[in-house]
């Protein structure tokens, strides 16, 4: 039944209240546990969640849930064992612990842990053996996660008074705890500074109940006496916690006289404090029932599981609405792309055809130029003997290239023939101003005599211009 230790970051105790609940929260350190808050949690009102519930930063910031259990519902049980490791305590009682309970262990949830005191001769350690029944752990689990609150451990506080490090003086502990209609008495034999034995009565609240109890003292002192740790007088330590009423104390005057010392108890802070300082510490388990802790564990994992898996699906979205954003996004980019494509489309077009129309001036403003220039050197180089019938200038595109064609026609005395061919020679020689032949070839195209005059002859020259 031992359980591992584990650090914890903080821890939370809550418990019954005469309005609801009571809830306590603490920062849990190395060093110390520090008070965080106290919190009245109101009847029929669930604990807040932000505070008892365990997100997934559980993994790395553990938080302890701690459940009280009412006192009277334990049944409390000092042995003496033989001094042993802490580890050890709990394995060297499970083979005691059936003869000790007041219940079927099938039925009974127990846990164990050592008395502060000295050691006696033989060196044993005394031991406070807590018992309690399944349904009472399961009933009082049951009603606090239908609250949202899932325990981790189950505690009794009241037990911290008696369980306190320091020295106690010798004779009868008791604490009267006032209920709704009863009254919890907590009685602890302590002798050379020993816890000899402890018991617990609820008792209900009228006169019998009185008698009762003093009946209880005397039957636990007269075993005390058989025992031989009893001395004949014994002094009685009495502290109340709530209303109690004051005939009580007459009802112990005869069990103890006048030895009757009223004591201040520890206060609910300073309960709820070492409660919270032992949980947070102790290796044992407490009075938690394994079943529930291993299935709030499954939960725990269980909800981490969904709470990644929500993440997942929360990241996919976020991916998708921001894949589908940033497409949107270019989509409205390409459109503006595309729009300024169209202009720069039509500017280009337009830039292109205005070239194109540039460029066929400037080749027409060439042509008539180079026309002209021909015919003036045609024209000033022809002899007296020949004359002009036709001068056709033509030009075509080939290759990218630009051939222009002089095609000149006339006619000539009969006997000139000679100075037809000193004109074709002159044409080929003739340069333009800037020293480039105007020709780049002259054909003769033959003569023929003229029919209409036999004194003429007609003839013909092809002369071409190459490039621009």
């Amino acid at each position: 039944m031992a359980a591992n230790k584990t650090n914890w970051k903080s821890c939370n105790l809550i418990e019954p209240s005469s309005a609801g609940s009571r809830l306590w929260q603490f920062s849990v350190s190395s060093k110390k546990v520090k008070l965080g808050g106290d919190l009245s949690v109101p009847e029929g009102e669930n604990p807040p969640a932000k505070v008892v519930s365990k997100p997934w930063t559980d993994m790395f910031s553990r938080k302890m849930n701690i459940a009280s259990l009412p006192p009277e519902k334990v049944f409390l049980r000092a042995v003496d064992l033989p001094a042993c490791e802490p580890e050890e305590l709990l394995p060297m009682l499970e083979f005691q612990v059936e003869e000790l309970s007041p219940l079927p262990m099938t039925q009974a949830v127990w846990s164990a842990e050592p008395v502060s005191g000295p050691a006696n001769e033989e060196g044993t350690q005394t031991v406070l053996v807590m018992i309690t029944s399944r349904d009472a752990v399961e009933e009082r689990l049951t009603e606090l996660e239908g609250e949202g609150y899932l325990a981790d451990r189950v505690e009794s506080p009241l037990l911290r008074e008696l369980l306190a490090e320091g020295t106690r003086e010798d004779g009868a502990h008791i604490q009267l705890v006032q209920g709704a209609d009863s009254v919890f008495a907590l009685v602890s034999w302590w002798f050379d500074g020993r816890l000899r034995d402890v018991n617990s009565f609820n008792l209900p609240d009228h006169e019998e109940s009185r008698g009762a109890l003093v009946e209880k003292l005397n039957r636990v002192a007269w075993a005390g006496e058989v025992a031989g740790w009893m001395p004949s007088e014994v002094t009685c330590h009495l502290a109340k916690r709530g209303e109690v009423t004051a005939d009580w104390k007459p009802a112990l005057a005869k069990c103890f006289g006048d030895r009757i010392r009223e004591v201040e108890p520890m206060s609910e802070v300073d309960l709820a404090t070492a409660t919270a300082e032992y949980a947070t510490q102790s290796n044992a388990p407490g009075l938690m029932l394994d079943d529930y802790g291993m299935r709030y564990r499954q939960r725990f994992q269980d909800g981490l599981w969904m709470e990644g898996i929500k993440g997942a699906v929360a990241m996919m979205l976020l991916g998708l609405l921001a894949y589908f954003g940033y497409a949107n996004y270019l989509k409205g980019q390409l459109s503006d792309m595309e729009q300024q494509v169209k202009t720069k489309g039509l500017q280009y077009t337009n830039a292109l055809a205005a070239k194109a129309r540039v460029e066929t001036l400037e080749k027409r403003k060439a042509l008539k130029y180079a026309a002209l220039e021909a015919w003036k050197q045609v024209t000033v180089a022809l002899p007296p003997e020949l004359s002009f019938t036709d001068l056709d200038f033509s030009s075509e595109g080939i290759g990218g290239k630009t051939s222009r064609k002089l095609k000149i026609s006339g006619s000539g005395e009969a006997g000139a023939n000679s100075l037809l061919y000193s004109y074709q020679e002159r044409l080929t020689r003739m340069e333009t101003g800037d020293g480039a032949s105007l020709f780049s070839d002259v054909k003769f195209g033959g003569t023929r005599a003229d029919t209409r005059n036999k004194n003429q002859f007609l003839w013909s020259l092809t002369c071409s211009f190459d490039g621009e």
